[in-house]
């Protein structure tokens, strides 16, 4: 008979309100009979729009050099907001996969050999989900407050960061067309990066928690005895396969989303230095708590990504593994030999994600102030 943990009703209610997002970018809400199953195509074709318009900008328009900087960082925004939804578009039916593992990890067995083993997951899984639900609400009110921020900046100072294809200037009309249209598409643009962000983020933390659970049913492994020890190991080998197997179908859905967020992140760090030396710095706080927050977090991701997989080896080794069976052993040798291999997240597969990258690229942004700041 299978039981579920106390949490898991309020993880239904999260993973119905992760579902209905992903509905929301695949406009899939909408009756099939107005968008004939093209709902999913929409949002990536407004998003390229949108590109399109802050690119032209930087030809339409004169070259102040604060505006250009805004225009630069608006126009890597769009990129990545575009390759964002196109990940989570394209890969869709690989999270039916993740969120089968996760209810799974709320499921409790009478079967199960593991000792405290409700008591492990309830732990790490409750912990997760509070700690997500949190982020996203502070993720949900910087992107507000910094593309609100952002809008009113260009509508004071009479600054256009997105032009309208085909449209070229005229100095003798009204520009408030110009500020309506760039309004609305910043706006719009919010929703598809807060969705494509809570995604990313939500997932990434449970499987965050996965680890943690793996490492603390190792911890524990010496309250067994006997024959119990046979039947917990080869459900802990199940679990570090199964685990393995998920990291891997998480990097295939995001592998070119994390590619895209830290080379753009990276501009915008150098972006927002060089905004520091302005006297409107003050409107650009948002967009600075938006851009660090942004790339710290994945950056510390990646960061416990590594860590806490980096510890399998050790953990394993510190078990009473002397005090096995041959039997038992194997499977331990096995689970130690498949634990070598780190787990993190890597840019374009070559450069790790962790937070020496994040204090590389801070020390890249300072320099560069520095340098700025000599010339000017």
């Amino acid at each position: 008979m299978v039981k579920y943990i106390e949490c898991y009703p309020e993880y239904q209610k999260f993973e119905e309100f992760i579902k209905c997002l992903i509905r929301i970018l695949k406009l899939s809400c909408i009756p099939w009979k107005v968008l004939h199953g093209k709902g999913k195509y929409i949002f990536p074709i407004f998003e390229l729009y949108c590109l399109i318009s802050s690119v032209l900008s930087l030809v339409y328009f004169k070259k102040n050099l604060m505006v250009l900087l805004m225009r630069v960082i608006i126009s890597f925004g769009y990129f990545q907001i575009i390759t964002k939804s196109l990940s989570v578009l394209v890969q869709a039916n690989k999270f039916k996969i993740l969120f089968e593992f996760i209810q799974e990890l709320h499921e409790v067995h009478e079967t199960d050999s593991i000792v405290d083993f409700a008591k492990i997951h309830l732990l790490h899984l409750k912990k997760s989900l509070d700690i997500t639900k949190i982020i996203l609400r502070i993720l949900f009110a910087v992107s507000f407050i910094t593309s609100s921020g952002l809008c009113f900046y260009s509508f004071h100072t009479d600054a256009i960061i997105m032009a309208i294809p085909g449209v070229l200037p005229d100095p003798n009309a009204s520009p408030y067309y110009l500020h309506i249209h760039q309004v609305f598409c910043m706006e719009a643009s919010l929703l598809v990066f807060s969705i494509s962000d809570v995604i990313l983020i939500s997932t990434g933390f449970y499987l965050i928690a996965v680890l943690n659970i793996f490492q603390n049913l190792i911890e524990n492994f010496w309250k067994f005895e006997g024959s119990n020890k046979e039947v917990a190991l080869i459900q802990l080998h199940k679990l570090h396969c199964n685990i393995l197997d998920k990291f891997r179908t998480f990097s295939e859905i995001f592998y070119y989303t994390i590619t895209v967020q830290t080379g753009t992140s990276a501009v915008f760090v150098l972006c927002i230095f060089f905004l520091m030396l302005s006297s409107d710095f003050a409107a650009f706080i948002p967009l600075c708590l938006l851009v660090f927050g942004q790339f710290g977090a994945i950056c510390i991701f990646g960061e416990l990504m590594y860590s806490k997989t980096e510890k399998l080896t050790t953990e394993l080794y510190l078990t009473n593994w002397y005090e096995f069976g041959l039997k038992e052993q194997k499977i331990l040798l096995m689970m130690m030999h498949m634990s070598q291999k780190i787990i993190g997240i890597k840019a374009a597969g070559m450069y790790d994600i962790n937070l020496r990258m994040f204090i590389d690229v801070i020390k890249g942004g300072i320099s560069f102030l520095t340098i700025l700041y000599t010339i000017a």
